[in-house]
């Protein structure tokens, strides 16, 4: 199942842009539209393509969330992040938001987190496999 990552085990370089192009699409294909599926073969990735393809504008903050956390938000949640490139996850993603407080799926220094900011400043940081339900429910304490 996972024959598309045999083409990359090169080692040597950063692949270059036309070749993460090509595996994006055969991956892509592969796992057709099936987000946990998506994520075992990336996770079948050399560390170097894997986090080149994660922050890369062939995939979505929804994969890249996905991957992380290994879990499905609500559907607000996977449409929101999923109208924006995975390149913008290294910056901050609004995900969520739950009463006067944002939700943001940053990834910083490859460790994936959950931001809860008023808008202003940074309230908590969440991280782990359970970062996003641990966010949600301290905000919706805050309420």
């Amino acid at each position: 199942m996972h024959h598309a990552t045999d083409a990359i085990r090169r080692g040597g370089p950063m692949i270059d842009y036309d070749d993460l192009a090509q595996l994006a699409d055969k991956i892509l294909e592969i796992a057709d539209d099936e987000v946990p599926v998506l994520a075992e073969i990336i996770d079948d990735l050399e560390p170097e393509v894997r986090s080149e393809l994660l922050f890369s504008d062939f995939l979505n903050a929804y994969q890249v969330f996905y991957y992380f956390f290994r879990e499905q938000p609500d559907i607000l949640v996977d449409e929101r992040l999923s109208l924006v490139p995975a390149s913008a996850v290294q910056k901050g993603v609004l995900a969520d938001e739950r009463d006067l407080l944002e939700l943001i799926f940053i990834v910083e220094d490859e460790i994936p987190q959950i931001l809860v900011s008023d808008g202003e400043e940074i309230l908590r940081r969440f991280s782990g496999p359970a970062a996003y339900h641990e966010a949600v429910r301290w905000a919706d304490e805050q309420a």
